[in-house]
């Protein structure tokens, strides 16, 4: 199969990997760690570990699948065909419905739309190379540009509409918010600023500057990764571009994070493959 399906698919592989070690940890940790056996979740209030239960059971599938999957790429690189491109595909359902399964269960609704997408969008790489053969090796590329494109867009014109967000609101609360989970001895979040600095972040301009500053880089970027998947830029400098906006992401929560970028990457990967505006920049 092509490089950028196989790119696609152990990126896919990692993010499921990896969120699923998450929500093993989570329920670990709420069990060894809590006297009481209950966390308190945003959103869904006091969770015991008995109804985590049913997650961390799906977690362990999902683990199994994604690591098969890392596998089958492996088995597609080295002896690629028809064959090898119909099991690759055909995991990938598997994959794809023990996360629709996950979905209700799970907040991050980007995260989830972004693994779905990649799944879905990797099923159809595997059924078009087993059908068609190598002249349809990016098939997957134009519906991976639509929804990426979807994604960034929606997200870049999100921020650039919230004049909170501009105004680097949003992104000073989110660094007051790691820097007490870090503080409180959370190893989701990177330890910085250090809440002796905390006062400075929150009163002084000159954080708040630079705060903003980044906040603007972050929505037009947003929004010309957007445009750049569609083919509006050339191939390497909208992979770049992706993977500095998600090198970012994760200076926010580098442990939860990972498979909302790993997926995201993955999409760009394949939108790049086959644009949906092909031309001399695509």
């Amino acid at each position: 199969m092509s490089i950028p399906v196989l790119t696609a698919a152990l990126l896919l592989a990692l993010a499921v990997v990896w969120h699923a070690a998450v929500v093993l940890a989570d329920a670990r940790a709420v069990t060894r760690h809590r006297p009481d056996g209950r966390v308190y979740r945003p959103g869904r209030g006091w969770t015991s570990a008995a109804g985590l239960a049913a997650r961390r059971r799906l977690s362990y599938l999902i683990v199994v699948a994604g690591v098969v999957l890392a596998g089958l790429c492996l088995v597609a690189g080295l002896a690629p065909g028809r064959g090898t491109a119909m099991v690759l595909g055909g995991w990938a359902a598997v994959v794809l419905a023990l996360l629709l399964a996950d979905r209700r269960h799970g907040l991050n609704r980007y995260t989830a739309v972004c693994l779905a997408l990649l799944a879905g969008c990797l099923v159809l790489a595997g059924g078009a190379w087993a059908l068609g053969g190598r002249t349809w090796t990016a098939a997957a590329g134009p519906p991976a540009s639509f929804f990426a494109a979807q994604l960034y867009l929606v997200a870049g014109v999100r921020k650039l509409r919230s004049r909170h967000f501009m105004d680097g609101g949003v992104l000073i609360d989110n660094l007051a918010y790691n820097a007490a989970q870090a503080a409180a001895g959370s190893h989701d979040f990177v330890p910085f600023p250090r809440t002796a600095a905390l006062s400075t972040l929150l009163v002084h301009p000159a954080p708040r500057s630079v705060c903003r500053a980044v906040a603007v880089c972050a929505a037009v970027g947003e929004v010309l990764l957007g445009l750049a998947v569609l083919g509006l830029l050339p191939r390497p400098a909208t992979l770049t571009l992706a993977l500095v906006l998600h090198s970012g992401f994760l200076l926010l929560s580098p442990l939860r994070i990972v498979p909302f970028s790993a997926a995201s990457m993955g999409l760009c990967v394949l939108a790049t493959s086959q644009p949906l505006l092909p031309g001399p920049l695509g």
